[in-house]
Formats: structure tokens, C-alpha cells, sequence
């Protein structure tokens, strides 16, 4: 019986090394940090499916939990808010956050909030100026280097659109 149990302790002992090795291996490992520049084209396509308008914007984002990457352009646009002529005004412009950058199977991929709005003539002569918006919020996965449509949404005054391209380039 002593010998039994000395050799059932041997043997865990000498699996024991195995067992550790076959942990480390089951660990998540750390990938490298890399640099993209990111290339936004909003773009207003007219009714005939030519675009009518662009706007290019870029920035720069690293891989990784952390790092964010934020544009803002616009205008503050004054708006009467009552009778008396109170006025407050009311940012106009575009926005987009990027946030949670990283590479899955050899593309990018990146969690984006595109916010953009701009200002219209009134129903009436007088009548105040109206504001129109998109909001989009969503992860994409885009092959690098390569123009991407990611959003995309149909205008409410007539039949063209407004879609958000993006390049994702590494630059590391």
C-alpha cells in the first residue's frame, strides 16, 4: 500500500511540470500595439447615385483598449427659442468618436459614433432654419487600405442619400 501511494505521488509530481507547461499555453497573448490613420469621406449623393458633395476628414488611432481618436468640425448656429427673442445656440457640424481599434484575421476593425448635421432653409421665409442629423453607432470591420462604405442612411427631403466612407490605412 506505502508503495502504491509513493508511486501515485511520483507520478503527479513528475505530470506536474506537463500540467503548469499546458496553463501557459492556454494564456492570452499580448499583441503588438500598430498605428492606422483613419480616412473619412462624407459624402451626399444625389438622386441619380452620383455624389453631389464630399468632405474628407482623417485622424490616427493605435490598436488596443485604450487609445481613442476623436474629429469635431462644425458651427454654433443661433436658434430664437422664444418670443422675446431669447436666442441658445446649437452646434452644427460633424462628429465622430473611434474607440476599441484592434485587428481580427488581418483586418480592422474599430467601434464608431458619426454624428452629422447641418442646417436647411425653413419651410416659410421667415421661419426659423432647420436642422438636419444622422447619428450612426456601430463596430465595422473594413479590409486595410481599401475605401469602405459604413454608413449609409436615405435623405427625408428627396430621394439621395448620405454615407460615410472609411480607409483604414496601417502606417506602422
Amino acid at each position: 500500500m506505502r508503495r502504491l501511494i509513493v508511486f501515485c505521488f511520483a507520478l503527479v509530481l513528475s505530470a506536474a511540470p506537463i500540467w503548469t507547461f499546458a496553463q501557459q499555453d492556454g494564456k492570452p497573448t499580448e499583441t503588438a500595439t500598430h498605428y492606422y490613420r483613419l480616412s473619412f469621406s462624407i459624402q451626399e449623393v444625389g438622386e441619380t447615385g452620383k455624389v453631389t458633395n464630399s468632405r474628407a476628414y482623417a485622424t490616427s488611432i493605435a490598436t488596443g483598449p485604450g487609445p481613442t481618436a476623436q474629429i469635431r468640425t462644425g458651427d454654433k448656429v443661433p436658434m430664437v427659442t422664444d418670443n422675446k427673442g431669447e436666442v441658445q445656440y446649437v452646434d452644427v457640424g460633424v462628429s465622430i468618436d473611434c474607440i476599441h481599434a484592434q485587428e481580427v484575421d488581418g483586418k480592422f476593425s474599430v467601434q464608431i459614433t458619426a454624428d452629422i448635421s447641418n442646417t436647411t432653409k425653413g419651410t416659410a421665409p421667415s421661419a426659423p432654419p432647420l436642422i438636419r442629423a444622422n447619428r450612426w453607432s456601430a463596430t465595422v470591420l473594413v479590409p486595410t487600405a481599401k475605401p469602405t462604405i459604413i454608413f449609409s442612411s436615405d435623405n427625408l427631403q428627396d430621394k439621395g442619400k448620405l454615407q460615410v466612407e472609411l480607409t483604414a490605412t496601417r502606417i506602422d
